[in-house]
């Protein structure tokens, strides 16, 4: 595979069968690559553009038929992995001197290095067993594809246990009072229909950020939206007539363009949500040291629901209910969000039962 640039530098072709590369490029966006050393972020520039500057040919053509292959079930998926091959770059020219990067660069004998280096530069054991993960699923698919013998350097010896059960490291959950706290932050119907919609759907931000007003339509007096969740499956929502009427203010009118626009008419991407959210999560005073993002709307509202289904007589909504809303595939993905609380709850019950055996000693103390 043979690519060229243009005099800014930019991947051009006139190939027709480099065309599926063209559209993974516009797939994978762009990113505003942070200085290792001053920490300071750079212009924005294609993923796609930095992997063919980093990886040699031949394994850039690896990259590229790996991030465009059905295992991968969205673009956000596609978007991480592109960035973690961009830290296994950059991991062969700190730990190994080799640049351009190639697949075999990383050996062996440079893991106890790489583990190290990862500690020193403060990623966290998912991140870690992540970025192990990506390089193991690349080598596998190029394995297949050219029956070629490469090595994962990576074995399970390598990879830092993950504690399920630390709340540090989960999602934080906004309580009921709380998520109210930051819709009345919003200053416009567009501020608050962000977070009401990825509330209401238990949405991820680039299924929101995706949709679209021709997604929307009217049957029988009520308003659906046909969401695009992850790995392509589609699935229709029925709105709640007050988000409609929210909605309606927001659109104006409007039949075309996405659902979400700021208050300039731009249309918003994660990143615009996310500084938006972030923006109402301070003035909210929610979450203290910490971002309030999409994905904690999601915990958020799978959470109340399993507290609806905890408090109500018939036990509804149950986890599978919240498994198919959240569109998990597995009912361990659900638990996630909401083993916390039952953990929360079993605490408690456990705490209260001690007071029995020293209830009346210590009323001297008191």
């Amino acid at each position: 595979m043979t690519l060229t640039t243009t005099e800014h530098g930019t991947l051009a072709t006139d190939d027709p069968a480099l065309r599926t590369v063209m559209r993974l490029r516009e797939r994978l966006g762009t990113v505003a690559p942070r200085d290792p050393r001053t920490r300071r972020l750079g212009p924005r520039v294609h993923r796609l553009d930095l992997l063919h500057e980093l990886c040699e040919a031949q394994t850039f053509e690896h990259v590229c038929g790996w991030l465009s292959s059905e295992r991968l079930t969205s673009d956000g998926t596609r978007r991480e992995y592109a960035d973690d091959v961009r830290h296994w770059a950059r991991a062969g020219r700190e730990l190994a001197g080799t640049e351009p990067w190639y697949l075999g660069a990383i050996t062996s004998d440079v893991i106890p290095a790489w583990r190290a280096w990862t500690d020193d530069i403060g990623l966290g054991a998912r991140r870690v067993n992540r970025l192990a993960s990506s390089l193991t699923s690349l080598i596998e698919y190029t394995r297949f594809r050219t029956r070629l013998d490469i090595i994962n350097p990576v074995t399970k010896y390598d990879r830092p246990r993950i504690d399920q059960d630390d709340e540090t490291a989960m999602t934080p959950v906004l309580e009921v009072p709380e998520f109210q706290a930051v819709v009345e932050q919003a200053a416009t119907a567009r501020q608050a229909f962000v977070p009401v919609l990825i509330y209401t759907l238990a949405g991820r931000v680039s299924e929101c950020c995706a949709a679209g007003m021709h997604h929307l339509t009217s049957v029988g007096g009520e308003c659906k939206l046909d969401l695009t969740r992850k790995g392509g499956k589609g699935r229709k929502f029925t709105l709640p007539p007050l988000l409609c009427e929210l909605g309606a203010r927001c659109w104006e009118g409007r039949t075309s363009g996405p659902l979400f626009l700021d208050d300039d008419g731009r249309a918003m991407d994660r990143h615009a949500v996310d500084r938006l959210l972030n923006r109402l999560g301070r003035e909210a005073g929610v979450l203290p040291g910490r971002d309030l993002t999409p994905h904690v709307l999601r915990a958020s509202k799978l959470t109340h629901m399993y507290d609806e289904g905890q408090a109500s007589n018939d036990g509804k909504p149950t986890v599978d209910d919240i498994r198919r809303y959240a569109d998990h595939s597995h009912i361990a993905t659900t638990m996630r969000y909401i083993r916390r609380r039952d953990d929360e709850a079993l605490k408690r019950r456990h705490a209260a039962a001690a007071v029995k055996v020293y209830e009346g000693l210590v009323d001297r103390f008191l």
